[in-house]
């Protein structure tokens, strides 16, 4: 026995007949059908003699009861038939689009991501439709998803407009505003205009938080905000991201600065450890030390080996002398 809300209303009586009235008691769907589930955006399921077919809410039956199953989604229903692949129609603003599809996908509220012919498309609010022609449509985030096509890659918005032309052999959806492409090794950055902000000629991918990221050009590091703008200048051996803050290496010694590109520490240690508990060891000259995020000495570098803080407390060592 199914139940109305969730699936088929039926009954052990076989002399039961099902169909919908609405709220001033007029008979929309005549009671012929031996089963059918409740409306979802427009439109019914309904079953004859173990075949399934479709009503809308004037009771016409858009899709008639031929099928083996019929599978009704928010936003599309799918066609089941033995021995046939499964068939997509798309709904849009209560109407029942008629081209049968091999597959939909929700890119927004407002557009469906549609395939045919194994190429993807759209269909928007209006039931219009954007030609099928990409070979890939995923990475769906917020109001963008990611297409491929010809194995290069672009961006599409909400409605389907490019904004950023599938001419790239990888591309990061957008975060932050600014989506992160890449083309023959060398990485730039696009904002959601569609216009260029980092030329694409970096060595290495950005990883933007609070709006800069570290860049490499050639060898040689350096921080750049997400328009483009140096605020470290590249010019650095190496960089890595130390907490809240930016490691630094020149002339093969380390120092810190902050992602605002102001020097905390010069470069003048041998190590500098990763933060634990706002503090990390330092090494120099053989000896190690501990310093503070604001590049203090909080211990001076003179023991022979040192531990992470834990629980505001560091292990350090001295050689024994005999």
């Amino acid at each position: 026995m199914l139940a109305l809300t969730t699936s088929f209303a039926q009954s052990n009586n076989a002399s039961f007949k099902y169909g919908f009235v609405d709220q001033t008691g007029k008979e929309i769907v005549p009671c012929k059908y031996d089963g059918l589930e409740a409306f979802l955006s427009g439109f019914a399921v309904v079953q004859i003699n173990g075949k399934f077919g479709l009503v809308d809410k004037t009771g016409k039956e858009v899709v008639r009861c031929t099928n083996d199953a019929i599978i009704n989604k928010q936003n599309w229903i799918i066609i089941n038939n033995k021995n046939a692949k499964p068939q997509y129609l798309v709904k849009s603003s209560d109407a029942l689009l008629s081209k049968k599809y091999e597959e939909a996908k929700t890119l927004s509220p407002e557009i469906t991501a549609v395939k045919w012919k194994n190429k993807w498309g759209f269909i928007d609010v209006i039931g219009e439709e954007i030609a099928p022609k990409y070979d890939e449509i995923n990475d769906f985030s917020d109001r963008f998803a990611v297409v491929k096509l010809n194995a290069k890659y672009g961006i599409v918005d909400q409605i389907g407009k490019e904004i950023v032309p599938p001419i790239y052999d990888r591309v990061q959806n957008f975060k932050e505003g600014v989506a992160i492409v890449e083309s023959n090794g060398k990485c730039g950055v696009i904002n959601e205009d569609g216009k260029i902000v980092i030329p694409v000629k970096y060595d290495m991918n950005f990883y933007f938080a609070n709006g800069v990221s570290i860049a490499k050009l050639g060898d040689k590091y350096g921080v750049l905000d997400n328009e483009g703008k140096e605020i470290a200048p590249v010019k650095y051996e190496f960089m890595v991201i130390n907490g809240d803050l930016i490691q630094i290496k020149l002339e093969n010694k380390y120092g810190l600065i902050t992602q605002e590109g102001k020097e905390i520490i010069p470069a003048k240690y041998d190590l500098i450890e990763s933060f634990k508990d706002g503090i990390a060891a330092i090494k120099l000259n053989g000896k190690y030390g501990f310093i503070d995020k604001e590049g203090k000495e909080i211990v001076a570098p003179n023991y022979d080996k040192a531990d992470d803080f834990v629980d505001g407390m560091a292990a350090v060592r001295t050689l024994s002398k005999k």
